[in-house]
């Protein structure tokens, strides 16, 4: 009796012995966790914090069998792998390159549900509203303006970034960067608003609503503010004829010296059209892009307060040209003219055939106007918006200039061929 429980016990301790290792072998982990933005530095994800929404994620080796596997993140920054063989794994960071980290690799041979890695980069935030009293700072019974905020560049190892954020209903905004080189553009009008005038080093440039935005180094905070004001934009237009007179030969070269003044609140990109023109264009100023004929675009925006002057010489095909009509308008980027009678500029001239009896010149008032270069446009016939030769009637086809450009606010007539924003 005693060497049959001897054998037998002999042979338990063998089939624990030998079936310990399968057991190991059928045990599995699961390992976890976030990759995320540490704004305040506390290497924990909680309020404030952000995610690092579709990095590069991280890279998890199998110590003993050499098995990697890479794991990009998601959404909402996380990542996850299951059903491991029980082993022991290293767990390495790899958006380390464009962000520094506390944090740059964990190892485990348990379940690891907390895999977490705090990224340090460059936060922008701000507020997007409208200055209703026009301080500079936002007060709390102002508003929040809406108006999605875009962000561009390369990062630090060429890597392309756009990122959008569309301000919370405070009006505030947060935007996680790496390193690299970027331009924050936000939108110069929303909602009948515009961007006002810098009040501060925070403020957007009102007439682009860009920021170029440089990150040399990690764990830094750039304010960037969207203030908006009530839009209000206008354009008043002077000018004169040179050489000033009542009388004129057909053929006489003529130039208009004429005066954009921006009398409203919103930066504009004025367009310039010139009706009844019986005239063939020599030549325009080089601030000035040809659309046709008869019509161009300033190339730049006038802020409020600025005074552009181009100059636009032509001569008379006929006696029938009686006189400079000229009209600036801008697309107003939706926004309303608030005064549209100053947006004419009407001079009435005479036009008379060669070796006809010509008047004395009268004397007039004329605004000094600075050298400006010039742009000589291509010769062709009528109507062809290639050459830049008008010998006929303007194709925008002027009706009885004033009632119906100022009853139709304009821009009715004129549709711009290039929408800028």
């Amino acid at each position: 009796m005693r060497t049959i429980f001897a054998v037998g016990a002999t042979a338990a301790l063998v089939l624990l012995a030998t079936g310990a290792p399968a057991l190991a072998q059928n045990e599995k982990i699961n390992i976890a966790g976030q990759v995320f933005h540490d704004r305040n530095g506390d290497n924990t994800y909680d309020a404030g914090d952000g995610v690092r929404a579709w990095g590069v994620g991280v890279r998890i080796t199998d110590q003993v069998s050499g098995q990697v596997h890479t794991l990009p993140v998601g959404a909402n920054g996380r990542y996850g792998i299951f059903n491991l063989p029980k082993s022991t794994y290293l767990v390495e960071n790899l958006d380390v390159t464009n962000y520094t980290s506390s944090k740059t690799s964990y190892t485990t041979s348990e379940t690891l549900t907390n895999g977490d890695f705090p990224l340090v980069g460059h936060v922008v935030r701000g507020t997007s509203y409208l200055d209703a009293n026009g301080d500079g700072a936002k007060q709390a019974d102002e508003r929040a303006v809406a108006g999605e905020i875009k962000v561009v560049g390369k990062a630090k190892d060429g890597s392309p970034v756009d990122v959008s954020k569309t301000p919370g209903s405070d009006g505030t905004y947060a935007i996680d960067l790496p390193l690299g080189e970027f331009t924050l553009t936000t939108p110069l009008n929303d909602e009948g608003f515009v961007l006002g005038k810098p009040a501060s080093a925070t403020d957007v440039d009102w007439a682009t609503g860009t920021r170029t935005i440089t990150v040399a180094s990690t764990g830094k905070t750039e304010q960037v503010d969207l203030r908006y004001i009530t839009a209000a934009a206008n354009i008043t237009v002077k000018g004169s004829l040179s050489p000033a007179k009542d009388t004129y030969l057909v053929g006489e070269e003529i130039t208009a010296k004429v005066q954009l003044i921006n009398t409203g609140n919103a930066p504009v990109m004025p367009t310039i059209g010139l009706g009844r023109f019986h005239a063939k264009l020599i030549r325009y100023s080089d601030s000035l892009a040809a659309d046709t004929s008869t019509q161009f675009e300033l190339k730049r925006k006038i802020v409020p307060g600025e005074t552009a002057e181009i100059e636009l010489t032509f001569t008379p095909t006929g006696t029938i040209f009686t006189g400079l009509q000229l009209v600036v308008f801008d697309p107003m980027r939706g926004l309303k003219d608030v005064d549209s009678t100053d947006n004419m500029l009407q001079i009435a001239v005479t036009v008379v055939e060669k070796g006809a009896e010509t008047t004395a010149p009268t004397t007039s008032t004329t605004t000094s106007a600075p050298t400006t270069t010039t742009t000589t446009p291509a010769v062709a016939g009528a109507g062809n918006s290639s050459g830049l030769a008008s010998t006929g009637a303007s194709p925008l086809g002027f009706l009885a200039i004033g009632a119906l450009l100022l009853a139709a606010g304009t821009s009715a007539v004129f549709v711009a061929r290039r929408r800028r924003s």
